[in-house]
């Protein structure tokens, strides 16, 4: 448990509240730096994340409170000053930043008062690398790093003369993203346990949001992959509200969007298979509310006039003609065997041979190629 006075106890809920606010999906960042300038009595503060591409480093989000330059123009300074990929930034590798300095803040003089660059880390003893988590050869190389890489953009920002207090939010050995302040005087002993109280609830919004980036992320490659399912689809919330659906959901939709609104909401609240509609079953993230994957049991899209010329062209038993017929409506191969009235291990057989005479891999891509043939 960190120690602080009673105005600052008053700060640190205030600060979280505001992180616990904002909602999901919302840029809660920058309220929050606008508040942090205020509450350490900064001049500017700023948040950031990177990614290790393969040959540099990438900006992933950058905010800024107090700059003069706009965020376009600052997102565009910083990403330029990124160092390739491997060299250290400042202290720290944003691939792997030391344990030491993980959800640890630390305060540093003003890069232009001194040729030492002495910082004043949280706690602990020894020398200043030993405190950061350096070795005496990293600590070089970082000083190094800073005059090839920071110091321009320092300049051109007009933070050389100022102090800064910063601490690396992370998750484990992963990096979540940068947050500090800058002024013209030295940060306090008393700022900095503020900033190590706050952390905690910075970082539990930071992995948030990461998520909820990498969901969106993944939300294109899910598109694509509902498009070949030939039939209306949609992705739906926790509270049934339909956040992405494929072109056959979307036709679906207009047409009657009340009432496929309302039997996307009875099926998550029911058992799959029990209603119109039925659901693949909740799509889990951790950290986020689950979403259901809710498809409609229809036939896809003319099967039956592409069955026999593919059935044709692909030299297609009547058998495997069958199966597949069940297979390009989503069935698995339990269902298919149940519909045929032969075992499961015969449906695998027959679904190998299928792979085999499509010339595809997996059974997602024999479905598209069913539906795009």
């Amino acid at each position: 448990m960190i120690d602080l006075i009673s105005e600052d106890q008053h700060l640190l809920k205030e600060l979280e509240g505001l992180l616990g606010a904002v909602e999901p999906g919302s840029e809660a960042l920058p309220a929050v730096l606008a508040a942090l300038r205020d509450a350490l009595r900064a001049e500017r503060t700023a948040a950031y994340g990177v990614d290790v591409g393969p040959d540099r480093y990438h900006t992933t989000f950058l905010h800024g409170v107090g700059f003069v330059e706009p965020p376009p123009v600052l997102a565009e300074l910083f990403d330029a000053s990124l160092p390739p990929a491997g060299s250290r930034f400042g202290y720290f590798d944003p691939a792997r930043p030391p344990p030491a300095q993980r959800n640890q803040p630390v305060r540093f003089s003003p890069l232009g008062l001194t040729e030492t660059l002495r910082a004043l880390p949280l706690a602990g003893e020894g020398t200043l690398w030993e405190r950061l988590g350096l070795s005496e050869q990293e600590w070089e190389q970082a000083r190094t790093q800073l005059a090839a890489h920071s110091m321009n953009l320092y300049r051109r920002l007009g933070l050389e003369h100022m102090a800064q207090m910063r601490v690396l939010v992370c998750e484990g050995e992963t990096m979540l993203g940068w947050v500090g302040a800058f002024r013209p005087e030295p940060f306090t002993e008393r700022e900095q346990r503020l900033l190590h109280a706050l952390t905690p609830a910075i970082q539990r919004r930071m992995a948030m949001d990461r998520k909820l980036r990498e969901a969106g992320l993944l939300g294109s490659a899910l598109g694509a992959a509902l498009e070949v399912l030939g039939r209306p689809a949609w992705v739906v919330t926790f509270s049934g509200r339909v956040m992405h659906t494929n072109k056959a959901g979307r036709a679906r939709l207009e047409q009657d969007v009340q009432g496929v609104t309302a039997q996307v909401r009875d099926c998550i609240r029911s058992p799959p298979g029990t209603g119109p509609l039925f659901s693949s079953g909740p799509l889990r993230t951790t950290g986020l509310p689950d979403h259901y994957l809710v498809l409609d049991p229809g036939p896809p899209t003319e099967p039956a006039s592409k069955l026999p010329v593919l059935a044709q062209r692909w030299g297609l038993t009547a058998r495997e003609a069958q199966v597949l017929e069940h297979v390009v409506q989503g069935e698995t191969n339990k269902a298919i065997a149940l519909h045929l009235g032969c075992a499961e291990r015969t449906v695998e057989v027959h679904v190998t041979h299928l792979l085999n005479k499509a010339q595809v891999e997996s059974r997602s891509a024999l479905i598209s190629r069913f539906f795009q043939s």
